[in-house]
């Protein structure tokens, strides 16, 4: 809530000892029990008090060993490379920035380097951040992305997992915008990246989101 320079309060559940709304939070962990686990993340069953509504609640939580990471490939003209691919979870074909998962101890640049060349051939002799942290979902789990701009790219081979099949398109940026508005992308991670672009636009020499060309 402090994070904002100019804010208006419209309501806060009660005044905090101290004044700060973030001296206290209603939850209270009294217990963890791990309940599965994989390479990947793992899942813990908490007992959880809430003080406000006085009483503990079985909370599950999904803990992530990753950090997720996205690339959103800029071309000079405006494009952007996509990946699309069948997500298991949902049972739908996705279009999504090529993106994948870095150890939390690993350096998370060099993660995004590795999973841009792996899903589609590229390596980029720019790099920038274009969004430090999105909470993926954060009323079950603590699993968070950072997308990176790269820029500057060749091409070269693809190096997917075994598991991977994957369709590689580039779009004018615009459009995967207008894709990530209108429900035709819906990888939040993906959306997010897509929207810093074009809240950006002007950064990197592209006309304002609307107009008739992607290029000022």
């Amino acid at each position: 809530m402090d994070r904002f320079a100019r804010k208006e309060l419209k309501h806060a559940p009660a005044a905090r000892p101290d004044g700060s709304p973030l001296a206290e939070t209603p939850w209270r962990r009294d217990s963890r029990a791990q309940r599965f686990a994989n390479p990947f993340f793992t899942i813990f069953e908490d007992q959880a008090w809430n003080g406000r509504a006085g009483r503990h609640f079985d909370y599950g939580i999904i803990s992530f060993r990753n950090r997720a990471v996205g690339i959103l490939p800029l071309e000079p003209d405006g494009r952007v490379w996509l990946v699309g691919q069948h997500r298991y979870a949902v049972d739908e074909f996705t279009w999504e920035l090529p993106m994948g998962g870095v150890p939390l101890e690993a350096n998370l640049l060099d993660g995004a380097r590795r999973e841009l060349q792996e899903e589609t051939g590229l390596t980029a002799e720019h790099w920038e951040l274009l969004l430090p942290q999105v909470q993926l979902s954060n009323s079950v789990t603590d699993e968070v992305g950072t997308v990176f701009l790269a820029r500057e790219l060749t091409e070269g081979a693809m190096a997917p997992e075994a598991s991977e099949e994957l369709w590689v398109i580039t779009v004018p940026w615009q459009e995967a915008v207008h894709a990530a508005l209108d429900g035709r992308i819906t990888d939040s991670l993906t959306v997010a990246g897509l929207l810093a672009l074009a809240a950006r636009a002007a950064d990197f020499g592209l006309a304002p989101l609307g107009s008739n060309s992607g290029r000022p």
